[in-house]
């Protein structure tokens, strides 16, 4: 009888430690998206790009039609010279979730781009799905209207 008793108690604990680190992933990328909203916020495109692989794998409009791979230091060199055409870009999130490896975050974009024809200010909704291994995303889909 104790041993049947120490079985059933050890599966529970094993169980549960089982259910805990899966409910426990989502929520640990979902801190780390918000983290890297905040970096991007700040302007801080090295920190930024520390959320992603090094061999991250983006779907973005701004790349075209199909997956790229860009690295750290490209991606930095974007969001400055993102931050060149429009000093004052802000991501503001308005929805965001996960499971399991992924974390879906819906957003707004706004800035004042500045051209040859002056300022104007500027608004885009957004939708990205990060993919997650080992606490940093190795895939980015990327989705909104370009516009024309």
């Amino acid at each position: 009888m104790k041993n049947y008793l120490l079985l059933i108690m050890s599966s529970i604990f094993i169980l549960s430690c089982t259910i805990d680190k899966k409910e426990s992933i989502p929520v640990k990328n979902i801190e780390l998206a918000k983290k890297s909203f905040a970096a991007f916020n700040a302007h801080n495109w090295e920190l930024q790009a520390s959320f992603f692989s090094d061999t991250c794998k983006y779907l973005d409009p701004s790349y075209g039609d199909k997956h790229v791979v860009v690295n750290r230091k490209e991606k930095a060199i974007k969001y400055a010279s993102l931050e060149q055409t429009s000093p004052d870009i802000k991501d503001s999130i308005t929805s965001i979730f996960g499971y399991e490896d992924k974390v879906v975050i819906q957003f707004t974009s706004t800035g004042t781009a500045i051209t040859e024809k002056g300022k104007y200010k500027w608004s885009v909704p957004i939708c990205c799905v990060f993919t997650y291994k080992d606490g940093i995303v190795i895939v980015d889909e990327t989705y909104y209207n370009r516009g024309k």
